[in-house]
This record gives structure tokens, C-alpha cells and sequence, in this order.
């Protein structure tokens, strides 16, 4: 073969090289809507406080370990911060789909200053728990089926930071019952 030849078939060579090594696109670990069993994990993050009066509840799927991992792979714009955290948690979350809009969402929690509360559910009645565990979501361990609410407020009296729709709004399948995890 002639070099003028092979010259000629080096783009379709670097094209196909290219195209084989590309990665495969990778499917989804997420889905609209609240689980229907224990395919994965629950992620409801309520807008509400933050500015805008809405509920996004995903389905992440996986083998996840902690609230805030399933809160990063729900298909949510998460941003966060590298001061320190409500919990002591290190780049906590300061920001959810864009929100709040204000410039001092990242600063770092302050005191009577609002953040980014996590909230699991517990039993008897079936309720939302504030978890105040070390590590914020970092710390909160999740297992198929669990709940796992997010929500934007001060925490005060005079303004408190609370899930607006209660778990049965999120999760609808009859008989669920949070997970022991």
C-alpha cells in the first residue's frame, strides 16, 4: 500500500478509534416520582423555603450508603460550600436546583441564618425526624426504601424550617413503612 494511501484512510482510522474508546453512555440512577418499594431511595427536596412553593421527589436506585450520596445522584443541581456546615460537615449543601438565590447561601451556616435541613422518617406515628447528626446528610445512613427529606429554613420559632407535605404525601404505596437502616 502506498503512504499516500494509508494517509488517506488515517481519519477514518482516528475516527473509529475514537467512537470504540468513547465511554458508553450511562443509564440513569434516578427516576420522577417517590420509590415504589425497596428499588432505592426516596430524596424529597421541598423548595418551599428556599423560594419557590415546589416538591421534587426522585427515586435514586443503587447501593447507597448515606442521605447526602443519594441527594448527589438524584439528578439534582446540588452546590455546595466549602465553609463549615449546620452539623459539622464538611462542603455542606448551600444550594439545591439553584436555590436560594441569595449570595450568602455559601457563605457557611451562621447562627439564625437558614441552610439546608435533613430529615429522615420515623415511626409512631410516621413523621419526619430532624436527624442533627454529625456529618449532616454525610452522616445519615439510608438502605432501600428509605425516606430522605430535604428542606430550607432558619430553624427558629418565628421561622421555622420544616417539610411542608408530610411522608405520605411523598410516598403513596399503601402499607409503607420506613426501613429499620
Amino acid at each position: 500500500m502506498s503512504a499516500q494511501r494509508a494517509l488517506s484512510r488515517l481519519p477514518l482510522v482516528l475516527l473509529l478509534t475514537f467512537a470504540l474508546a468513547a465511554p458508553a453512555t450511562a443509564t440513569p440512577t434516578w427516576k420522577a416520582g417517590s420509590c415504589t418499594s425497596t428499588e432505592g431511595v426516596t430524596i424529597a427536596a421541598d423548595l418551599t423555603g428556599a423560594g419557590r412553593a415546589e416538591l421534587v421527589a426522585r427515586c435514586v436506585a443503587g447501593d447507597l450508603r448515606t442521605a447526602r450520596e443519594a441527594l448527589d445522584r438524584a439528578g439534582l443541581t446540588v452546590q455546595t460550600s466549602e465553609q463549615g456546615g449546620a452539623y459539622d460537615e464538611q462542603n455542606p449543601v448551600c444550594r439545591i436546583e439553584n436555590l436560594p438565590v441569595d449570595a450568602d447561601a455559601c457563605a457557611g451556616h451562621q447562627e439564625n441564618k437558614p441552610y439546608w435541613k435533613v430529615w429522615r422518617v420515623g415511626i409512631d406515628p410516621i413523621a419526619w425526624r430532624g436527624t442533627q447528626t454529625d456529618g449532616g446528610p454525610s452522616g445519615l445512613r439510608v438502605c432501600p426504601g428509605a425516606v430522605v427529606g430535604f428542606s430550607f429554613g432558619v430553624g427558629t420559632p418565628d421561622q421555622p424550617n420544616l417539610m411542608s407535605v408530610a411522608p405520605g404525601d411523598v410516598v403513596t404505596a399503601p402499607g409503607w413503612l420506613p426501613p429499620a437502616c
